[in-house]
């Protein structure tokens, strides 16, 4: 498909300081429209965005970056690439650098539809009141090798680029300017750990406030968000994880079938294929369960495989650990957000000053999804801004 406009541009788009309270303004106007537009309750991730936009998270977020000895200034025209994963992912980077003054032309997967459509109209519905805002955030749809991306790209003082590893190379082809930044936001694999022996204590009450919290970082998007788990690493011994592991997984399945729309049989089906596959493919795979809905996987090691073949829909890989620092040597940059439930804080916080390489983010189980200015070891409001400091500044 070529290149298609999805937002008006009622005045030319210029640059503006960072922070302006225009620019402001406009997202929490965004905010409260999406919390009033009744279709934003039918998409979790629109609900998320609503919230994040709020007057009170803006302003706090903002807070450590309005020094008056830096001042932080507009890149010029951002292109932002969006995944077709997650509709509504390219409203923060979005945001974000509309916040820093800059220019933004956002991609929407050809592919793109349901909540981004909504944010569409609604974005579209704010034009009149906000046009200088909505003109600076030019959402348009093609296909990701679109001729039309080559001039974009031609003129871009910054590119953030989501997506699969091949969309990001096809991108990244494109000529651009030598000044040019690419923020790039590439295929990942997220894990969460499980303490089997918190898991088989855990009453009632905190046992079901687990599967809730589970299902929303993992059920919501059908493990599609980067941050999504599709490996469970259990921590304890053979004994301990079986017992975890025959309360834990027919309870997930039931609270599945409640919480979410059933997995469709094209989504299950990849699933199986794909667990078929990584027992053929992958050394480190050994045993296959299906606990319907779900699909089990139990894997020894973490692999190159595992992150090329693993596409979520309900399949979980599980590698048990006596502790965590076994896990450490496995852990590449593919690797990015490890959520984590029923274990020491302060362990698992020494563990994780010592992990080198791989995991960008550790959360508590429930909060893998709730977007971060610090996403894959880049602060987006430094990225998308020129930092700038005025020594004379104070001198009288």
């Amino acid at each position: 498909m070529s290149l298609q406009v999805l937002t008006p541009m009622l005045v030319q788009p210029t640059l503006t300081k960072a922070f302006a309270e225009p620019s402001l303004a406009f997202c929490y106007a965004l905010s409260e429209a999406i919390f009033a537009d009744p279709r934003s309750r039918q998409f979790a991730d629109l609900a998320a965005l609503a919230f994040w936009l709020r007057k009170a998270n803006i302003q706090r977020l903002i807070a450590p970056y309005q020094q008056d000895n830096l001042l932080y200034k507009p890149l010029g025209l951002v292109f932002h690439n969006t995944p077709a994963n997650v509709d509504s992912l390219f409203v923060y980077s979005g945001i974000l650098s509309l916040l820093m003054g800059n220019r933004n032309i956002i991609r929407l997967s050809s592919r793109a539809g349901g909540s981004a459509m909504v944010l569409v109209e609604i974005l579209t519905s704010l034009a009149d009141s906000y046009p200088e805002q909505v003109s600076r955030l030019q959402l348009v749809q093609c296909e990701h090798h679109a001729a039309e991306l080559s001039a974009i790209s031609a003129m871009a003082d910054a590119r953030v680029l989501w997506g699969s590893d091949v969309a990001i190379k096809a991108l990244r082809a494109f000529d651009c300017p030598a000044h040019c930044r690419d923020l790039v936001f590439n295929h990942k694999l997220s894990l969460v750990v499980l303490d089997a022996s918190a898991l088989i204590a855990a009453d009632e009450q905190d046992f079901v406030a687990l599967l809730d919290n589970f299902c929303r970082d993992n059920l919501t998007f059908a493990q599609q968000a980067c941050s999504s788990a599709k490996v469970v690493v259990w921590v304890g011994n053979q004994a301990q994880v079986l017992r975890a592991q025959q309360r834990f997984w027919p309870a997930f399945a039931s609270k599945a079938l409640i919480v979410r729309e059933p997995l469709t049989d094209a989504e299950h089906f990849d699933a199986l294929a794909r667990a078929q596959q990584l027992l053929i493919q992958d050394p480190s795979a050994k045993s296959l369960t299906i606990c319907e809905p779900m699909v089990r996987v139990a894997v020894e090691q973490l692999t190159a495989e595992q992150v090329k073949l693993n596409s979520g829909n309900g399949l979980f890989l599980e590698l048990i650990t006596p502790e965590l620092a076994q896990l450490t040597p496995m852990l590449r940059h593919c690797h990015q957000t490890v959520s984590w439930w029923g274990l020491d804080p302060q362990l698992v916080d020494d563990w994780f000053q010592g992990v080198l390489i791989g995991i960008d983010r550790l959360v508590p189980v429930g909060e893998a999804l709730m977007f971060d200015h610090l996403w894959d070891g880049h602060d987006l409001v430094l990225s998308l801004s020129r930092v700038t400091r005025n020594k004379l500044a104070k001198c009288s």
